[in-house]
C-alpha cells in the first residue's frame, strides 16, 4: 500500500479514549499483522470526553460553536462582553464579574485569566476562514476550576460582537469521565551491534472534530512505512517504533510511556526521531533538533545526502518528544508545514482530501535515511546533551504543559 492509501484508511476521528481512537489503533495493528509483525498495545486512563455540542444564543438566533474538551454538561446566561484582546480582564479587575466573554487573543493562558477574573464563560474566535478549533483543557485542572470555555467560527463571531451588551445564553452538551487510551508499541530487533535503543515515535490520535490527517494520520502512516522497511532490512541496533495516544490532549500518552519505561529509557535510549505533520501537497519539510549543534549538523548533512532539503532549527517542538528531554535525550523532529492541510489544523477540514503522495514522501524518505544511518553505524553517531540555549525552554514548556513543576533529570554540566 502506498503512504496515501495507509492515510485514508485512518481518515476519520481518533479523539483518544473513544471509539474512533480504537478503530484507528486496530488499522495500525492489521497493518503490522499483514507484515508478519507483533505489535503489542499498552493502556492508560485518561479523563477523556466525547466530542460533544454548544450553542450560543441571543433571543431567536444561535450559533454552533465547539466546546472545549473536559467542559462536560453545563449552561450559562450572561452579558456578553467583547475583549479583543483578553488581557483587559486583568487590567480592569471586576469590572467584567458575571459576564461572558468573547475574545480574539490573549498574552496570557485562560487558566491566568480565570483566576483572576469572575466571569462566566470564555467564547474564543478562531482565524478567519476557518472552522472552529477543537481544545481541551488540561488533565490535572481541578474539577472545580474547569469553566465553560467553546470556540467559534471568525464569521460567526462577527456576528455575535453586534449582540454585545445583550443577555446571551451557552450551552454545552458532552459527556466526559475515565477513559482507556492505547499506545502502539513495535519492537524490531538489531542484530547486537550494542545496546542502544532507538526511539521512532509519532501520535496517531487526533483532536475532536478533526481526522488529523496531516496532524497525525501522515506521520502515522511514516511509522507504518518504517516498520515495513527495517522488517525486511534488519538493522544493527534495536529500534522500537511507538504511535502514542493522548498528544492532543497533552503528551498523555508519551508521558505514560516515559513513567512507565523510566528505567530503560536512561540505560538504552540514545535517540528519538519524532514524525509530527505530513501530508500538505505544497509545503516546507523541516527538522527541529532538540539537542546539539553538532546533532543539527549531522541530521542536515545525511538528509542533504540524499537530496532531501529540510530547514534545520535548533529548538523545542512541542510533541512526543518533551517527554524524553526530562532525561536529556535528544530528539529530530520531523514536519511538514505551511500547507492546505496544516492551514486547517485543529479543525474539521483536516482530512485526507487535503494531502497527498508527494506530501508524505519526503518525510518518510527523511525518517528512513536518518534511522537507517544511526542504526547501522559503527559507532552510535548521535551527540548526547542540550543546547545551553533550549534548557529554559523546555523546562517552560514542561511547566506549562503539566501544570506542574517539572522533575528534570539533567546530568550537571560541570562538577568541581
Amino acid at each position: 500500500m502506498t503512504l496515501y492509501q495507509l492515510l485514508k484508511a485512518l481518515d476519520h476521528e481518533r479523539l483518544a479514549g473513544t471509539e474512533g481512537e480504537r478503530r484507528g489503533c486496530e488499522t495500525i495493528i492489521s497493518y503490522l499483522n499483514s507484515l508478519g509483525l507483533k505489535p503489542y498495545t499498552e493502556e492508560f486512563d485518561i479523563h477523556g470526553f466525547e466530542s460533544g455540542t454548544a450553542t450560543i444564543s441571543v433571543g431567536d438566533i444561535s450559533w454552533e460553536a465547539t466546546p472545549y474538551g473536559l467542559c462536560g454538561d453545563s449552561e450559562v446566561e450572561g452579558e456578553l462582553v467583547y475583549l479583543e484582546n483578553a488581557d483587559a480582564l486583568l487590567l480592569n479587575p471586576g469590572r467584567y464579574d458575571g459576564c461572558i466573554v468573547l475574545y480574539y487573543h490573549s498574552d496570557k493562558r485562560l487558566y491566568d485569566l480565570a483566576a483572576e477574573a469572575k466571569v462566566k464563560a470564555f467564547i474564543g474566535i478562531s482565524a478567519p476562514l476557518k472552522t472552529a478549533y477543537s481544545y481541551s483543557h488540561r488533565q490535572n485542572l481541578p474539577k472545580d476550576e474547569i469553566f465553560p470555555c467553546v470556540m467559534l467560527r471568525y464569521d460567526y463571531a462577527e456576528k455575535l460582537m453586534k449582540h454585545a451588551g445583550k443577555m446571551i445564553h451557552l450551552q454545552i452538551k458532552q459527556d466526559s469521565g475515565t477513559r482507556t487510551a492505547r499506545n502502539i508499541v513495535l519492537d524490531i530487533p538489531g542484530k547486537g551491534r550494542d545496546n542502544a535503543l532507538t526511539l521512532l515515535v509519532g501520535h496517531y490520535d487526533s483532536v475532536a472534530r478533526s481526522h488529523g490527517a496531516c496532524d497525525n494520520a501522515g506521520g502515522s502512516v511514516c511509522l507504518m512505512k518504517a516498520a515495513e522497511y527495517f522488517a525486511r532490512k534488519q538493522p544493527e541496533r534495536d529500534l522500537r517504533i511507538i504511535w502514542f495516544s493522548g498528544e492532543e490532549l497533552g503528551l498523555l500518552g508519551s508521558f505514560a510511556y516515559a513513567k512507565a519505561h523510566e528505567a530503560e529509557i536512561v540505560s538504552r535510549v540514545k535517540l528519538v526521531v519524532n514524525v509530527d505533520l505530513a501530508g500538505d501537497p505544497i509545503g516546507r519539510n523541516v527538522v527541529f533538533v532538540m539537542g546539539s549543534k553538532e546533532l543539527q549538523g549531522y541530521a542536515g548533512g545525511l538528509l542533504r545526502e540524499q537530496g532531501l532539503v529540510f530547514s534545520e532549527n535548533l529548538n523545542i517542538y512541542s510533541s512526543d518528544c518533551m517527554p524524553f528531554s526530562i532525561y536529556e535525550i535528544p530528539s529530530l523532529n520531523l514536519a511538514r508545514l505551511g500547507g492546505k492541510g496544516l492551514f486547517h489544523i485543529h479543525t474539521d477540514k483536516d482530512t485526507a482530501a487535503n494531502a497527498t503522495e508527494y506530501g508524505l514522501k519526503d518525510v518518510f524518505l527523511a525518517t528512513k535515511t536518518i534511522l537507517d544511518r544511526v542504526l547501522n553505524a559503527m559507532m552510535y553517531p548521535v551527540p548526547t546533551g542540550f543546547d545551553d540555549s533550549l534548557r529554559d525552554k523546555i523546562e517552560r514548556y514542561l511547566w506549562h504543559s503539566t501544570l506542574e513543576k517539572p522533575e528534570l533529570k539533567w546530568k550537571e554540566k560541570y562538577k568541581k
